[in-house]
């Protein structure tokens, strides 16, 4: 073997361990210094409102003169929480979805939720925080049902990025994303996607949901949006491409009847 092929052999069978092995100690050796760190900031702050507030009782005039670098001390203080809070939230949204990879079996899955993960997960892509503009809309609503966690995890992160990547090569470079349910209390779901297909693309997936093809081996699509497509056959999902206003839409939607809901 080639000292390419080698290193390459042993980067898969690293990253093979990643998501079920790896990331979950990763994940725990994170957390516990930075739940420590925002108990301890949170702490700091009582502390010292508590020691200002005294100051001020005790030493009106040693107070008055040191006003100003005490509201910098306070200042430094709230700002260190807000940061931790931050940080906080990006660690949440980081490891809850590497969590929703290792997931196994079936569970209670809210789609609104779910998409709403993804999408905060989503601007890790900097290119997606930072230069498409969002408008988002989700029910959460929406009635529970039983689905494989993990699996609807990558296939709405690889429809995402399929519409990120779209958005980006546009020149509004816009992205809608809507997930709702009927009167009727059956679910269903649909995102909105500014996207571009070929009809004759169109036609070849579209054949594929329909059993009408048995695979999509003339279709040009990336690879991944045809995995994702694959796991919503199986899942028995509706998946319509349309124009609406102006823009090429993807709708997904998931039929009640063909699901075991969750009481």
């Amino acid at each position: 073997m080639e000292k390419g092929e080698i290193y390459q052999a042993l980067e898969n069978d690293f990253t093979s361990t990643f998501i079920r092995e790896l990331l979950p100690g990763v994940l725990h050796n994170f957390a516990n210094p930075l739940n420590g760190i925002m108990g301890r900031s949170k702490l700091l702050q009582r502390r010292v409102d508590d020691t200002v507030k005294k100051i001020n009782e005790k030493y009106p005039e040693a107070a008055l003169a040191l006003q100003d670098e005490l509201q910098r001390i306070k200042n430094d203080i709230r700002s260190v929480n807000k940061e931790s809070e931050s940080f906080f939230e990006m660690f949440r949204d980081a490891s809850g979805k590497f969590y929703a990879l290792a997931a196994k079996g079936d569970d209670r899955i809210n789609l609104s939720q779910l998409l709403a993960a993804e999408m905060r997960f989503a601007d890790f892509y900097l290119e997606f925080k930072h230069e498409i503009t969002k408008n988002i809309q989700l029910n959460n609503d929406i009635p529970d049902f039983k689905g494989n966690t993990a699996e609807l995890s990558l296939v709405f992160w690889r429809l995402i990025r399929f519409a990120m990547t779209q958005a980006l090569e546009s020149t509004e470079k816009s992205f809608f994303l809507t997930a709702d349910h009927d009167n009727e209390n059956i679910s269903y779901f649909y995102e909105i996607f500014r996207m571009a297909m070929p009809e004759d693309q169109r036609n070849i997936v579209m054949k594929f949901l329909r059993d009408d093809a048995t695979d999509m081996a003339d279709s040009k699509m990336d690879k991944g949006v045809l995995f994702a497509l694959m796991i919503l056959k199986k899942y028995s999902a509706g998946v319509q491409f349309f124009t609406k206003d102006g823009y090429n839409v993807m709708s997904v939607t998931f039929i009640p009847s063909k699901f075991e809901k969750l009481k």
